[in-house]
């Protein structure tokens, strides 16, 4: 990593404006219970697809290794804390699990903010949009699908 990070950029943007949208959190949600799913990599294969750029099984692997430390060091941890509190004296700590929750959100941002990063080594282009989200996000999936999160983000380029 070189340090040049752009937090609040368009892929994050796009990932706030998805993410919101119905049923989209619960399919990912779901999907990274289920299937151990990283949803910034799903979402960042469905960004690229609006972007017209397919990617190739290489590729998504790179983007997965690009961001691997962070997320097993940093991302997953924090979610576990939250989760774990839940349970916990749910009322008493209510405050502090909301401060693990930003703090992960944050780390989330990070994590776009690498693969945003990463997303300019990425050169092809001019695939058609609808089928490029497709084509990126179930290859990610593999067996799995979103399609609650395609339609919405195909939705977006219409």
């Amino acid at each position: 990593m070189d340090g040049n990070f752009e937090f609040d950029n368009a892929f994050w943007q796009f990932s706030l404006s998805i993410y919101g949208r119905p049923d989209v959190a619960e399919e990912c949600l779901a999907l990274q219970e289920a299937a151990g799913i990283e949803i910034n990599v799903l979402l960042f294969c469905a960004w690229l697809g609006t972007q017209g750029v397919v990617l190739s099984k290489e590729d998504i692997a790179t983007s997965v290794s690009t961001i691997e430390a962070w997320n097993e060091n940093v991302v997953r941890p924090l979610r576990g804390v939250r989760q774990r509190m839940k349970g916990l004296y749910r009322n008493e700590f209510a405050k502090l699990r909301e401060r693990v929750k930003t703090l992960e959100l944050e780390a989330e941002q990070v994590e776009q903010a690498i693969l945003f990063a990463h997303a300019k080594k990425i050169h092809r282009a001019g695939a058609d949009r609808r089928k490029a989200i497709s084509q990126n996000v179930d290859l990610y999936l593999g067996a799995a699908s979103a399609p609650r999160l395609v339609a919405a983000v195909q939705r977006t380029i219409s």
